[in-house]
């Protein structure tokens, strides 16, 4: 099985902080491929996401919600539509376009020949996770804001422990990731989320009669 080799870096974090390093699928669509980094990064998918390719006039390849929206200066693309050989070596991936979890991404050149061990294997990562609702907690521990080694809620400045990840202090954001016991679940985890996303963009194009044919 052919796999590309990805980096992705959180984009307004300290450098190594919060990414990851993986392998992907080749021939996989991009629909499939951004429910993968979701997965992946941690989130619980309460927001849309999207890949944008910079210095390309915005060109985009977006889920359903976004074809509404569709002009003359926005180069649109459905998601599903396309696989990932058509990004070039450098694209964004964003998550959550209210709260802007935007992370830059690092397409290596050389494919690599492998044994199918999944769509997708976790080869390196720092940084939890993504914090769902709550961007400005997690700025504020890198800016020093926060007592990495407290628990409590600061409910005048909005700073308070993310919801969906297992942290019993705010400096767990940098605990270890354990990456052969990601990978033992990870492709399941990832099916799971797709099938629920999917159904959820069909049910979608059908109701509002979304024309996905770009």
């Amino acid at each position: 099985m052919l796999y590309n080799k990805i980096r992705v870096d959180f984009k307004y974090g300290p450098k190594d902080r919060f990414y990851r390093i993986l392998l992907v699928r080749e021939d996989i669509d991009l629909f499939s491929f951004c429910v993968g980094l979701g997965v992946i990064l941690g989130a619980e998918f309460e927001h849309c996401f999207l890949i944008t390719i910079p210095n390309s006039d915005r060109l985009e390849y977006v889920m359903a919600q976004f074809m509404e929206e569709m002009n003359g200066i926005s180069q649109t693309r459905y998601l599903r539509n396309y696989t990932l050989c058509v990004l070039p070596d450098k694209f964004d991936f964003e998550y959550d376009t209210g709260e802007g979890w935007d992370f830059k991404c690092k397409k290596y050149k050389n494919s690599i020949n492998r044994p199918f061990a999944g769509d997708f294997i976790l080869l390196d990562g720092k940084g939890l996770g993504i914090w769902e609702d709550n961007i400005s907690s997690l700025y504020a521990l890198f800016d020093g804001d926060v007592d990495p080694n407290s628990s409590e809620s600061n409910e005048e400045e909005g700073y308070y422990l993310p919801w969906n990840l297992d942290m019993e202090k705010y400096g767990d954001f940098d605990n270890s990731l354990n990456i052969d016991e990601i990978n033992e679940s990870l492709n399941e985890m990832i099916l799971e989320a797709k099938d629920i996303l999917v159904n959820q963009e069909i049910n979608y194009v059908k109701a509002y009669d979304i024309d996905t044919n770009y």
